[in-house]
């Protein structure tokens, strides 16, 4: 992993072609299940670094920068990518220094936007709304991710192996073993002619407000094929479901918002919480094989332990879908 100064902050500079006179500084800003943040000050220059703890591919980044240059041409508020002097956007560290992978974008200065306060523009269905208008023709095939869950027997069995190893979160996954196989026979593969590119990943944490009240839009990372009926349903529930209760006026002014921006989803039904489900149930998974790999760092353990108590708590139930596609057909009218 990256360290404050050294030979790290030196290999950046010359993989990019950043200058290191004044000398140059890294500071940690944010970190996530597969990779970091850092900002990097040169003087009045500042960037955004992300360190990425294993795999990334190029071809899927290239795609994401196409992308995400198109929709900043249309107005939307994204931190743009840098290439290296490669031409390549992703750099590979030196074993010594981790052998992870780097990517580097300019930076954006902003605040979080806080879900929790009351925001009578809806502005996060109206950046969606845009998202969607603006969206390019899908490209390849739909991700696994989004579309399939584990098999139903998964889940004893996780609970199982979190319980022989005395796991903290062991027992609350034993515990929800029933949800867990109710909500994966609720996702079905979405309707190939009614994908579009989406973000895939518009939780709060990944948008920022800037000082004129204008929305940005972090962590492009998962841009691809999507239906934007599920992308709207995620959206509802990762913004406006507070310890499973549901926030009806917000939802009431996001949907409003999306729709007055002309966006073409609509939550029709529990099928449209398709991709809400999947990419949680795929998340818990996913985080279950780290905290239960002994060598993998104490730090990932621990953040994917983590991880998991925090899914585990906002999994929906079959009530809250419910209100959820109900509030969602009085916003159409």
């Amino acid at each position: 992993m990256i360290e404050s100064g050294g030979a790290i902050v030196q290999q950046v500079c010359a993989a990019y072609g950043l200058r290191t006179s004044p000398p140059p500084t890294i500071t940690r800003v944010a970190r996530g299940a597969v990779g970091q943040i850092w900002r990097l000050d040169l003087g009045a220059e500042c960037y955004a670094v992300k360190e990425l703890f294993w795999g990334a591919d190029e071809q899927a980044v290239r795609r994401e920068a196409v992308q995400t240059a198109h929709l900043a041409a249309a107005g939307i508020r994204l931190p743009g990518s840098l290439p290296a002097t490669s031409g390549q956007f992703l750099v590979r560290l030196p074993g010594d220094l981790g052998g992870g992978w780097l990517r580097l974008y300019r930076w954006m200065d902003g605040v979080r936007l806080d879900p929790a306060v009351p925001d009578p523009d809806g502005r996060a269905g109206g950046l969606l709304g845009r998202l969607h208008v603006h969206a390019a023709p899908p490209r390849g095939e739909p991700d696994p991710w989004y579309e399939t869950v584990p098999g139903a027997a998964s889940w004893d069995e996780l609970a199982d192996a979190a319980l022989a190893q005395g796991a903290g979160w062991g027992p609350g996954v034993a515990a929800r073993t029933g949800l867990l196989r109710e909500l994966a026979g609720l996702v079905t593969p979405a309707a190939a002619d009614r994908m579009i590119t989406c973000h895939r990943d518009l939780h709060p944490d990944n948008v920022l407000v800037d000082g004129s009240g204008e929305l940005i839009v972090l962590d492009w990372d998962d841009v691809g094929p999507a239906c934007p009926d599920r992308e709207l349903a995620r959206l509802l529930v990762e913004w406006h479901v507070h310890d499973g209760r549901a926030d009806d006026a917000a939802i009431a002014r996001t949907l409003t918002a999306y729709l007055a921006a002309g966006g073409p989803g609509r939550v029709r039904d529990e099928r449209s919480f398709g991709m809400l489900i999947a990419s949680r149930l795929n998340f818990l998974q996913a985080q279950a094989a780290v905290a239960l790999d002994l060598r993998a760092t104490p730090e990932n353990r621990d953040y994917a332990a983590m991880e998991i108590l925090d899914t585990l708590a906002r999994l929906p139930t079959a009530g809250l879908l419910a209100r959820l596609i109900g509030l969602a057909a009085a916003a159409v009218g």
